[in-house]
């Protein structure tokens, strides 16, 4: 905003201070400041020219508007404050859940929980198979899901081979395609597996979930939680 003043004036009643060195300080007019120079100008005002009321209610709406910005800015603090409370609140509350989140990898847990994740499937297919691979490249297991509609599907590996020899709990590879107009396409799939700790967001960023075996997961990206 733009005042035509006399800074002689405006230093003579402690409003103004003069330029200091580039580096030094700011030289921004704040509220207060503000406020003295509207005072100083009706007490130092020409008596033969008086300041007209269009003026003065304009230099009053000037202060206000200095007032209303500095109430928002508080009032977005105080929101940014908040939404960081409410992350922390969703976050503990995530710890210890199991999740469906994107991913060609996935954990094997106990037996009784084997491997959990799905799959993506575009249009209906006679045809469904998920690999499973070792971390060192090795096919270990096929699933036959055979006939499935299309949208998410989801599978279970009970953690055995093709020989029915129990594997290692661990983290294993998925791979999924399915007959589409004659001809196996790859698919999108996606782990089942717990979150393990998350990570609050910063400069209005959304919570990241540390998933165990596969990553970091933004929130947004979480397809189902169970």
């Amino acid at each position: 905003m733009t005042i035509g003043v006399d800074l002689g004036l405006l230093e003579k009643v402690g409003a103004y201070e003069k330029p200091k060195p580039k580096g030094t300080g700011s030289n921004e007019l704040g509220q207060d400041a503000f406020l003295k120079l509207v005072l100083a100008q009706l007490e130092h005002q020409d008596p033969m020219k008086p300041m007209e009321n269009g003026d003065f209610i304009a230099q009053l709406a000037q202060m206000q508007s200095v007032s209303g910005i500095d109430e928002l800015n508080k009032s977005f603090k105080q929101f940014s404050q908040d939404m960081r409370s409410n992350q922390a609140l969703q976050g503990s509350a995530m710890v210890g859940r199991f999740v469906t989140v994107p991913s060609d990898h996935s954990m094997l847990w106990e037996e009784d929980i084997g491997l959990m994740g799905a799959l993506e499937l575009p249009v209906d297919s006679d045809s469904v198979l998920v690999d499973i691979y070792s971390e060192s490249g090795e096919q270990v297991a096929q699933i036959d899901l055979k006939n499935q509609d299309n949208g998410m599907v989801e599978f279970y590996w009970d953690g055995k081979n093709s020989s029915g020899q129990s594997l290692p709990p661990g983290r294993y590879e998925i791979s999924a395609r399915a007959r589409i107009d004659g001809d196996f396409e790859q698919l999108e799939t996606y782990a089942v597996s717990q979150v393990d700790s998350v990570t609050l967001g910063k400069n209005g960023d959304g919570l990241t979930l540390n998933v165990n075996g596969v990553g970091s997961v933004a929130l947004a990206d979480v397809e189902k939680i169970m």
